[in-house]
């Protein structure tokens, strides 16, 4: 297959080499270097219907989501030396190409004067950059805040999560003013939501139950008298849940309205969990494969500190590390499921790993 990104030569003002799209606006200055997915749409664009795109395999009909996503894949394959490919990468890309055009006074008119070629490129860079986002955050809140007890907590801290992912989601990266906004992603200062972008209240709880109904009856499961285990269990769940006045000092910080919204979450919540632990048997959850009773083979060493909970790039950088001297854990890793990994993990760091965050967390490292 011909090369996506490669040295090209368009005209006298632009051309493509090492990833950048050149613009040279007169020999006196600097020219404006377009790095990123930004560049690499442009130089689609302009290839469409040339022999130097049927060269590079560039179809003509770009937006064709098929089309569309092998050109995605191919792009992230040939940046990956340049450590391109992911949100933080890409946006800090974006940025600095709209910071350059802003200082020589141009725009991205003067790059791309077809309007109709604009048009197609600026529709590639929103589909890419939506795509990252959701990579990122997740489609769903539980993706980008994975469970955890009570659900008091996790609602606190999904709505924080949740502050951040709105600042991302169906933004228009063609504009300037959003990219450097977004740019200092460290620094936003936003209050968090309990609106959770298209999320039902009453799906959050049952798939929130779901969880925790499977980690109480795996935990119970196995002793000698397990109905008598299980209305323990039950009544620790009804205090725990129910009661989230540890959190008093955080919520009086938040805006009046984001306490009365957790509140009614929380009232929701406490009626929910009642009905539930009221009609849930023993077996109501099939045993989830990730939780297989299995002997533990995967034990911490001294040379790493374990992760801390929840933090999935800690954890992908933990494996990463301890491959490359531990042959043991190496075979391991590479001969097993994820999901049988992500079980070792847990009982390694005595915090449930959770496959679908991990997966997601390898997957943006090896782009």
């Amino acid at each position: 297959m011909a090369k996506l990104l490669d040295n090209y030569i368009f005209n006298d003002r632009m051309r493509y080499e090492a990833h950048h799209l050149v613009y040279s606006y007169s020999e006196a200055d600097e020219p404006i270097l377009i790095g990123g997915f930004l560049g690499a749409a442009y130089l689609l664009v302009l290839l469409i219907n040339s022999d130097e795109g049927e060269r590079r395999n560039i179809p003509l009909d770009i937006e064709n989501e098929q089309n569309r996503d092998l050109i995605f894949k191919r792009y992230e394959q040939e940046v990956i030396a340049d450590d391109w490919g992911y949100l933080r990468a890409e946006l800090n890309q974006l940025n600095d190409a709209y910071i350059q055009l802003n200082v020589s006074e141009k725009d991205i008119y003067d790059i791309c004067p077809n309007q109709r070629q604009l048009s197609i490129a600026m529709r590639m860079l929103n589909a890419y950059m939506q795509g990252l986002v959701v990579e990122e955050f997740g489609e769903h809140i539980w993706e980008a805040s994975p469970w955890k007890m009570p659900f008091a907590q996790w609602l606190f801290d999904a709505g924080d999560m949740e502050a951040y992912r709105q600042q991302f989601l169906d933004r228009d990266w063609s504009d300037p003013i959003v990219a450097n906004l977004l740019a200092e992603w460290p620094k936003l200062d936003v209050h968090p939501t309990f609106l959770f972008n298209g999320e039902d209240v009453e799906d959050i709880m049952r798939r929130y139950w779901g969880w925790l109904w499977n980690v109480a009856r795996q935990q119970v499961a196995v002793t000698p008298d397990a109905e008598q285990q299980l209305e323990e269990v039950r009544a620790l769940i009804r205090k725990h849940e129910t009661d989230y006045r540890f959190l008093e000092d955080g919520l009086k910080e938040l805006p009046i309205d984001s306490q009365k919204l957790f509140r009614k979450w929380m009232t929701r919540w406490t009626a929910f969990v009642t009905d539930q632990l009221a009609s849930t048997a023993l077996d109501s959850f099939p045993e989830q494969p990730h939780r297989r009773q299995s002997e533990q083979v995967l034990f911490p060493d001294t040379t790493l500190t374990c992760p801390e909970q929840n933090k999935y790039t800690q954890v992908r950088d933990y494996i990463l590390d301890r491959c490359r001297y531990d042959d043991a854990f190496r075979d391991y890793y590479q001969s097993h499921h994820l999901n049988d990994f992500c079980d070792q993990l847990t009982r390694m760091f005595g915090w449930y790993v959770n496959p679908n965050s991990l997966g997601k967390s390898l997957k943006r490292k090896k782009k």
